[in-house]
């Protein structure tokens, strides 16, 4: 079916009947608009507008599809049918061709918005700004008159170099290897810097002794220290007022988000007698807390475990009797004090990029 002829048979019907293209779109519930098109040959209506628009032009279906009124002679009727038919399917796939135009016009906005996305989501991945309180520097050097400092990126084997930038005492800085004897730990340093992660280069603005040594959690296995009174129950922990931890072992965590420990939880008397008893071990954790859990005004062990299914569990020591619970979440201010220290990086991380995005 022609569609210039379609949309003339179309507007003169409407003529004829001393319709306009408003009044008869209306009656169509479409806009003067659509109506416009159809005459002008420039598209077909939907095929559930056909029936409402032969009524409104006071033809048959048959009629609207044929673009000519006709005689109801019986003999004309299959004639007129195949006529039907073929405008039908003449409109029937100028609108599938429409909807495959939309179908793939929504596609193109999804990709592009996805598009868009993922180029967010790795500039995030890629330029990060990290700032690192407590580092040492492992090496250093100057290449083609540019300064440039190495530090150790933990749990990746990668070491990050930054090109040294702003009022950076590039001489003063003191690496590992300048410490001068296996007993004394490297200078801490206070670093700001941006860096790419995937190429493990970047440019330091900031680069100061903090005048305190540096050390990892891996340099204080085998040391000990007691652990701070709960001011909530007023006891170190299990109602008892001098309790002691032990770094028994310490390593790397395979997720590369943390350190995993040993401790030993010793009851003491006093400094010369710490390791009166061992109350209990536990292994390969990433930190701990003592907190009233279950409001018996006395201290229980919060452990925050390297199982992502139960990552806490809290240990109760009563009348000697040691139990273990495994809560599927604690609350935030708990959880908070269970954070790890990249944990804790992290967030600083965000709070800082956050605040210098509203800046």
């Amino acid at each position: 079916m022609n569609m210039h002829a379609f949309g003339q048979f179309i507007a003169e019907r409407r003529r004829g009947l001393g319709l306009t293209q408003l009044q008869l779109a209306e009656s169509l519930h479409v806009t003067d608009k659509a109506v416009s098109k159809w005459e002008r040959g420039l598209s077909y209506p939907d095929v559930t507008l056909l029936e409402p628009l032969a009524e409104a032009l006071g033809l048959s279906v048959e009629e609207l599809m044929a673009c000519r009124r006709q005689e109801r002679r019986e003999e004309e009727t299959p004639v007129k049918e195949q006529e039907a038919v073929r405008g039908l399917l003449d409109i029937s796939r100028d609108s599938v061709r429409k909807e495959r135009r939309r179908s793939w016009q929504r596609l193109a906005a999804v990709l592009v918005l996805l598009a868009v996305t993922a180029a967010v989501v790795a500039w995030a991945l890629m330029i990060e700004y990290k700032d690192y309180w407590y580092s040492s520097i492992v090496l250093k050097e100057t290449v083609d008159g540019v300064n440039y400092i190495y530090i150790d990126v933990p749990n990746t084997g990668h070491l990050l170099r930054l090109r040294c930038g702003g009022d950076i005492d590039f001489d003063s800085i003191q690496t590992e290897q300048e410490v001068g004897t296996p007993e004394t730990y490297p200078v801490g340093y206070h670093l700001e810097y941006r860096w790419n992660r995937l190429t493990y280069q970047g440019t330091a603005t900031v680069c100061e002794n903090t005048g305190y040594p540096y050390f990892t959690e891996m340099d204080i296995v085998g040391s000990s220290m007691g652990m701070d009174y709960n001011p909530e129950t007023l006891d170190t922990l299990f109602g008892y007022l001098d309790i002691s931890y032990e770094y028994v072992d310490a390593y790397p965590d395979p997720t590369g988000n943390a350190s995993l420990y040993t401790w030993n939880f010793w009851l003491g008397n006093g400094w010369d007698n710490w390791q009166e008893e061992c109350l209990l071990t536990v292994k390969d954790s990433r930190g701990f807390a003592n907190v009233d859990w279950d409001g018996d005004g006395q201290s229980e062990l919060a452990v925050r475990t390297r199982w992502e299914e139960k990552p806490y569990a809290i240990y109760d020591l009563e009348s000697g009797a040691l139990s273990i619970t495994y809560p599927d979440t604690v609350d935030e201010a708990l959880a908070e004090r269970l954070m790890t220290a990249k944990e804790m990086q992290d967030a600083l991380e965000w709070q800082l990029f956050w605040g210098l995005e509203s800046d």
